[in-house]
């Protein structure tokens, strides 16, 4: 079950994303994915900091509403009539106005979709995640590639390939041939002693749960590498986990063939947790 907020108000789905629409008719609007437990957001500073960001880049005028308390309270309300504790929150922006590709004005609407989920902490995959490539298509090399847009159709065809052959998540590649990111999240190695991820200049999306768990991983004394990834650097390595907002730190237990460890993931979805 979904609830809907558009601009604080409850609402039915189609309402929120009417066919006049400008996210509908061109995907003007961005999005974050944000998880709420125990009655408050997680890491809410790092997703209102790219929130804003995100805005900038795209010329968009966030409501008064986001920053100010009303707009988080007015989620926070919704969610405790419902007796939801824990939520899985997606918060969408997209541009009023008309015109055709060129918007008649730069403000926004937003909209909140909640839904419930069973537990305040991040779980741990304990069957670990079945991985493979996606290579039908690259992530565009442009500063839009870090943003988490309304115009997903690149992650929709890896979801559509990754179910096709029974695979947990896929990785996604640049036009360089190297390593982005996953479908819905960032990638990280384990390789001897280093922690490895894909630099955000690769054009993998600037992710709110990979900076944090580089700041635990720096906390906790790991030699921490932002570099390029290629295919060698992913088989080569002794762990391959991904970072979402929502699911925290999910390990991969086979890619391609290759069986992977946890450890190391398994310490930081520990603190991961410790730190919430």
């Amino acid at each position: 079950m979904t609830e809907y907020l558009l601009n604080g108000t409850s609402c039915p789905a189609h309402e929120g994303l009417g066919i006049e629409s400008r996210s509908h008719r061109y995907g003007d609007g961005f999005f974050e994915s944000i998880r709420i437990g125990d009655g408050r957001f997680y890491h809410w500073p790092q997703h209102l900091e790219r929130m804003h960001k995100t805005a900038m880049l795209l010329h968009m005028h966030l409501p008064e509403a986001l920053g100010s308390g009303e707009l988080e309270a007015a989620i926070l309300a919704k969610a405790k009539e419902r007796n939801w504790e824990h939520c899985r929150l997606r918060l969408s922006f997209h541009r009023k106005g008309e015109g055709l590709y060129t918007p008649s004005e730069l403000n926004c609407h937003w909209v909140a979709e909640l839904s419930p989920l069973q537990e305040s902490q991040y779980p741990w995959n304990e069957q670990g995640l079945n991985v493979g490539n996606f290579k039908e298509l690259t992530k565009n090399s442009n500063y839009l590639s870090s943003l988490k847009t309304q115009s997903a159709l690149l992650y929709v065809m890896a979801g559509l390939y990754a179910e096709s052959k029974q695979l947990d998540e896929v990785l996604i590649f640049n036009d360089y041939g190297r390593v982005a990111e996953g479908r819905y999240s960032n990638v990280f190695l384990v390789q001897d002693e280093f922690l490895i991820t894909p630099p955000i200049s690769e054009y993998g999306i600037d992710g709110v749960m990979r900076r944090i768990v580089l700041q635990l991983a720096d906390a906790y004394g790991y030699s921490i590498q932002e570099r390029p990834v290629t295919e060698t650097d992913v088989t080569a390595a002794n762990e391959l986990f991904f970072t979402s907002a929502i699911k925290g730190i999910e390990w991969v237990n086979n890619y391609l063939g290759k069986p992977y460890k946890c450890s190391v993931s398994k310490v930081l979805h520990q603190q991961l947790n410790a730190s919430v």
